[in-house]
């Protein structure tokens, strides 16, 4: 059943006041989550933080978030833990491993610093070697693939990717790759800021061992909220990086000797307090988009996409680098002008997009709250950009 867009752009009124093409640094907070955040903020004001049945109340909401982020992943609840970013997750599986002198972690040079940078901390503190495969923004999925898998070694521990290129826009195929890497005994952690709410998500088929999304993006939630699953044969040899109250397997499961008994569950990843609020307003958002259905959500976002792309192509002086049938992103250039002033200049006509760099492309992000009229909207403005020069 095709989504109502109308419906679905007054739940989300940000939509209503511009070209809002950039789900890929925030989406538009959805009216749900919102009134979620102020009802919970209401509650803290007006009946405070303690007391009779408050704290298990927003155990019960941590609970509810795992298992809405599992069904959206295709994962078991257990496998979940509650993050902050999609940093966090790739941070928590960087620095979990049992590295050995001559370990290699394999990532690309197109991954986005919140995949890229955690990996090189591992390694300097480490002592393991990191191949950065040269990945151009000209190359397609399975041309990736194959550059990653090329460069994976009997050495190899970690390869940490993104799902989608936050640059390009391309789907990597990674189950091929995951099938390269455990066979030389490896890992893959996956960076899935761009997919997660974006493409259908099964960790089960693509195989992968962690896989970080966050919140604020493609899922209209909040910032500060996000998942990692961890595939259950990992939870026992990941290390636990940051470890607090909500890690342990109960509140006395430690001693004065610092000995301590972690959670059976991928819980065992979330440490300290957390704002609840905003763990109330992405629970009221991913309900929000459950009920839309995600296959639909996940069709709409794939024509507005296509229909994206094509009138682009189709402007002269604009050149597409992101390949047909992918995500929600459409990586492109205009001749002669800077990616940067271009983004400024069309944010000023209420088109909002944004400019990436190494290499300077401009990006727009198209996702189900999007209309024919938002990419018409981005294409006057960039002819008008054009007849500027």
């Amino acid at each position: 059943m095709p989504l109502d867009i109308t419906a679905i752009r007054h739940d989300t009124p940000a939509t209503l006041t511009c070209a809002y093409l950039n789900a890929g640094t925030n989406g538009p907070l959805s009216r749900h989550a919102a009134e979620a955040i102020a009802a919970a903020n209401q509650s803290q004001l007006s009946a405070g933080r303690i007391g009779p049945g408050i704290y298990e109340k927003s155990l019960a909401i941590s609970t509810d978030l795992r298992s809405y982020f599992a069904r959206l992943l295709g994962a078991d609840d257990d496998e979940i833990a509650l993050t902050h970013h999609t940093t966090d997750g790739m941070n928590i599986a960087a620095w979990g491993q049992r590295y050995q002198p001559g370990d290699e972690i394999v990532t690309t040079s197109l991954e986005h610093p919140g995949g890229f940078m955690p990996v090189f901390a591992a390694a300097k503190r480490y002592g393991v070697t990191v191949r950065v495969v040269p990945v151009a923004v000209t190359d397609d999925g399975p041309t990736t693939a194959e550059k990653i898998i090329a460069a994976i070694t009997p050495r190899t521990r970690l390869a940490a990717l993104s799902h989608v290129s936050w640059k390009s826009g391309v789907v990597l195929p990674l189950a091929p790759i995951a099938e390269k890497i455990h066979g030389v005994g490896g890992l893959i952690a996956v960076d899935g800021a761009q997919s997660a709410g974006a493409i259908l998500v099964d960790v089960k088929a693509l195989d992968v061992d962690y896989y970080a999304c966050p919140g604020q993006k493609w899922l209209c939630g909040p910032d500060g909220v996000g998942a990692l699953y961890i595939r259950h044969e990992r939870l026992a040899d990941t290390h636990q990086t940051y470890v607090g109250f909500p890690s342990l397997r109960d509140g006395n499961a430690y001693d004065d000797n610092g000995n301590y008994l972690a959670g059976s569950t991928a819980k065992r990843y979330e440490v300290g307090t957390v704002y609840k609020p905003a763990l109330a307003g992405m629970l009221g958002s991913l309900r929000w988009l459950e009920a839309l259905g995600h296959a639909a959500i996940y069709a709409q976002i794939q024509a507005i996409t296509r229909h994206c792309r094509e009138t682009l192509a189709a402007i002269p002086g604009v050149t597409v680098y992101t390949p047909a049938s992918q995500a929600g992103l459409t990586s492109f250039s205009i001749d002669g002008v800077d990616p940067a002033q271009a983004a400024a200049r069309l944010g000023e006509m209420g088109v909002h997009i944004r400019s990436v760099s190494n290499p300077d492309l401009l990006r727009a992000s198209t996702s189900f709250y999007n209309d024919e009229g938002d990419v018409e909207k981005l294409r006057r403005g960039i002819e008008e950009v054009i007849s500027e020069q």
